[in-house]
């Protein structure tokens, strides 16, 4: 082992630990090995490999924020997202996202260094896609495939998870935690609920107004007990909203749209009103049963 060259990278991470110690927490659970194989820098999710010729040609800031793109990557999952895009196209996207939130958060970015302010605020993804299949320039880094089995890859993703909110909540603690980090951090562990999952239990919900033997109470069943459910062939009135402020295009009203009558169709209302709204009411349409609503954009204002 080359003592010189692995002294940077360890000097490097502890000085993240004092001053970024987000990155520094994170930084801690990749382990540092010499690979003369590696032209720069690599990263799998469990290692950061680097080549210790060229580690010693960085000074020692730029060796903090080589280390910290490295933790980004595995905090983005970018190794085992990789799927079936091309491998280089896929890391230039990712380098463009890292090296745009290092520079936020007041880390030195390297002059050959894949940064570009025409990406800032899009993801790896959305980049990625706009990149062409060969992109010019050398990312400062490789991304190495993580482990081949989904059920050990998705728990990895899972563990990196659970360390980036607990190295979130220290750094946050101690003032330290930069404002793009903590939104993505909110962002990431903020519970997703699909819109269409809890509008369409909310609808069977509401629609169930009377007991019947036909559908069996199964709470009471796992009691070995057996009573009537809720249920009903169709309901009452029902009243829907549908959003037409400026955000909202066609293909999203259609989306509004094929729910309200999914809906109307599971659960057969006596008559079903649709209000359009920005700002203000612009407009309430009423179909009776049987009725095939018609949707039409109202409105469009702030």
């Amino acid at each position: 082992m080359d003592a010189q060259a692995h002294a940077q990278p360890t000097k490097a991470r502890a000085g993240l630990i004092l001053d970024q110690p987000f990155f520094g927490a994170l930084a801690l659970r990749l382990k540092l090995v010499e690979d003369s194989t590696t032209k720069t820098l690599a990263v799998n999710g469990k290692v950061i490999k680097y080549n210790p010729d060229f580690i010693k040609t960085m000074s020692l800031l730029l060796t903090k924020s080589a280390l910290a793109h490295e933790v980004m990557h595995c905090v983005f999952d970018h190794m085992g997202r990789l799927s079936e895009r091309e491998p280089k196209r896929w890391n230039h996207a990712g380098d463009y996202v890292i090296n745009q939130t290092l520079e936020d958060a007041g880390f030195e970015i390297g002059e050959s260094w894949l940064h570009s302010s025409a990406f800032k605020g899009m993801s790896t993804d959305d980049i990625y896609n706009q990149l062409p299949p060969d992109p010019p320039g050398d990312s400062q880094d490789e991304l190495e495939p993580g482990d081949s089995d989904p059920a050990q890859r998705a728990a990895e993703q899972r563990e990196w998870q659970i360390a980036t909110a607990q190295a979130a909540s220290a750094a946050k603690a101690l003032g330290k935690l930069p404002g793009a980090l903590e939104r993505f951090v909110d962002e990431m562990l903020k519970p997703k609920v699909d819109w269409r999952e809890r509008l369409r239990r909310f609808i069977d919900q509401a629609s169930k107004n009377d007991f019947s033997w036909r559908r069996l109470n199964r709470r009471a069943l796992s009691q070995d007990v057996m009573l009537p459910g809720l249920f009903s062939e169709s309901c009452g009135k029902i009243q829907s909203w549908i959003d037409t402020s400026g955000s909202i295009d066609q293909h999203t009203l259609n989306v509004f749209g094929s729910e309200i009558t999914a809906v109307i169709d599971e659960v057969r209302p006596e008559e079903t009103e649709v209000g359009y709204c920005d700002a203000e009411i612009n407009h309430i349409d009423t179909f009776k049963d049987n009725e095939p609503p018609q949707f039409n954009m109202h409105g469009g204002g702030g």
